[in-house]
Parts: structure tokens; C-alpha cells; sequence
């Protein structure tokens, strides 16, 4: 990982390079030459600060974007409803800033890959400055389907993941991977990819999840799916509260996370059992006769 954290005493927050030496604000500057993370630190105005080793909500929560992010809650019902495992394959669209890229990434591990589609080149930009600081993409690692100029790919390091292939692409189109375990889609118009998702998906164990913030939009999605032979399908939505505890007792706290987006979750029909289900009809109909 290639940040640090460092925290002052009253809990703010502050995600560093690594080769800083040295941070200052209004409660004084610490040396952080040679320190290592899980550390005290004084100012030279007497305070503490800590210097911890960054989580992917740290780094995911301070990281450049150019649109809005779905957020932890939304991230870990897509992961845990599709049980998201080490060495699947996941193909994402669109990438946005690559906060959900990055939890698919880590979930699947070294053994799995993401391919994540974005149709704005200026967006999978900044995603691959982000993705290249978590090591999940070489430095100048080559979007496929992005003419520019780039300098040489960075080499890849041990402790890094490397397993996100970004592409330029519109999945409306179509997609062109085959086999692969999940498809997620956070875009507009989701419906109109669920026929292509069917095709890429693996007819054993393929699923699907689609992020919408309209009710409209899952209607139109689930609709989709149940067309295409889909099972399984469930739709959620998220609402997370803190819990204020003091002294003198806990209390819900007046303000929460509402409403961000519907979630919709649904497993690929295997062939077979359509084709059976489809003879067990006709000899029904035939028996009836």
C-alpha cells in the first residue's frame, strides 16, 4: 500500500504519501521520518498523533472522484448477496472513480480478476490513479480502448494484487467476456445489458447485481431479468443509523444514511433446467389432450 494514515487527537483524518517526512496543521508538526505505522507521535505543541496503517474505507473515503461513489453499505450487500469469493471472475460497469472496482478487486483476490467497462475516457483516467494506488493496476497501465499517450507501465510489486483489466466500452453494445462468475452494473439503463450479461455469465454459478437509484429503474430491471430466465431475483435497499452512546444512555442518532439506490440481486437459469421445464410443460399439455 502506498499511503499512510495519520490521525490527530481529536480524530481527524489525513491520508499521506508514504515518503512524507513530515505533516503540520493547527495542533503542531510531527516528524515522520523512519516512524513506522502503529505509532505515537508528539507536536512540537504537545499533542498526539497516530500513525496507523490505512483500511480500504480509509482509502476509498479520501480518494480522487468525478462522480459519486456508492458507499460501503450499497458495496457490502453487492458483495455478500452474490458471495463475491477469491479467484472469480467479476466484469463491473461502469467504473466511475473505482471505489466499488476496488472492494470487487480485494474480494476475488490475486488468484481472480475484475474487468471493469467505463465509456468516459476522463473518468477511467481517474480511475486508474486510484486503482495504481491500492496496486490492483500498474502505474500507465494500458486502458484497452483508449488511444493516448502513456508512459511505460510501472512493474508490478509483490504485495500487489494486479488483477483489474480496465476497458473503454458501452456494455448496451454488449460484452464480450465468457465464463465469468458475476457481472455488476451500476449504470442508467442496466435492462438494456441484462440479455448480454446472460451470455457472458457461467451458467453453473453466474449472478448478477444492479445498483439503481430510481424505483422505476429496478421495475424495469427486474423485469428484464424474469425475461431473460433469470432466478432468484430480489431487490433491497440499505438504511444505515449510528448509535449515539454516552454516560447517560444510547440513543439512535437524529441523522442517518437514507436512501441511496436499490439494489437488485438475481442467479443466471441454467439451460438445462429451462429445456426441462419447457419438455415437462409440453407433455403436460400433451397428456391433457
Amino acid at each position: 500500500m502506498r499511503k499512510k494514515l495519520l490521525v490527530d487527537e481529536r480524530g481527524k483524518k489525513y491520508l499521506l504519501k508514504k515518503d512524507v517526512e513530515r505533516f503540520g496543521n493547527d495542533l503542531g508538526v510531527v516528524d515522520l521520518k523512519d516512524v513506522k505505522e502503529g505509532s505515537v507521535l508528539k507536536s512540537h505543541k504537545g499533542h498526539n498523533f497516530y500513525l496507523l496503517e490505512p483500511t480500504l474505507y480509509d482509502i476509498v473515503k479520501k480518494m480522487k472522484r468525478r462522480v459519486t461513489t456508492l458507499l460501503p453499505k450499497d458495496i457490502g450487500i453487492i458483495l455478500t448477496y452474490c458471495g463475491i469469493a477469491d479467484g472469480e471472475t467479476v466484469v463491473e460497469a461502469g467504473t466511475g472513480s473505482g471505489a466499488l472496482t476496488i472492494y470487487l478487486a480485494n474480494a476475488v483476490g490475486k488468484q481472480g480478476k475484475v474487468i471493469t467497462y467505463e465509456k468516459r475516457p476522463e473518468f477511467a483516467k481517474v480511475a486508474r490513479e486510484n486503482l495504481a494506488a491500492l496496486k490492483l493496476v500498474r502505474r500507465g497501465q494500458r486502458i484497452i480502448g483508449l488511444e493516448e499517450d502513456t508512459t511505460e507501465e510501472g512493474e508490478e510489486e509483490e504485495d500487489g494484487l494486479y488483477n483489474v483489466i480496465q476497458k473503454i466500452g458501452d456494455v448496451t453494445q454488449g460484452i464480450e467476456e465468457r465464463d465469468v462468475d458475476v457481472v455488476v452494473l451500476d449504470l442508467p439503463d442496466p435492462w438494456n445489458v441484462v440479455e448480454h450479461a446472460k451470455k457472458a455469465l457461467n451458467k453453473a454459478k453466474g449472478r448478477i447485481a444492479i445498483f439503481v437509484p430510481y424505483i422505476e429503474q429496478a421495475k424495469k430491471s427486474v423485469e428484464a431479468l424474469k425475461e431473460h430466465g433469470f432466478m432468484e431475483i430480489r431487490t433491497v435497499e440499505c438504511l444505515v443509523r449510528d448509535i449515539e452512546i454516552s454516560e447517560k444512555g444510547a440513543r439512535p442518532s437524529p441523522r442517518m444514511i437514507g436512501h441511496t439506490g436499490y439494489i437488485v440481486i438475481a442467479r443466471v437459469k441454467p439451460e438445462e433446467c429451462i429445456k426441462k421445464e419447457e419438455k415437462q410443460d409440453l407433455n403436460g399439455a400433451e397428456g391433457g389432450i
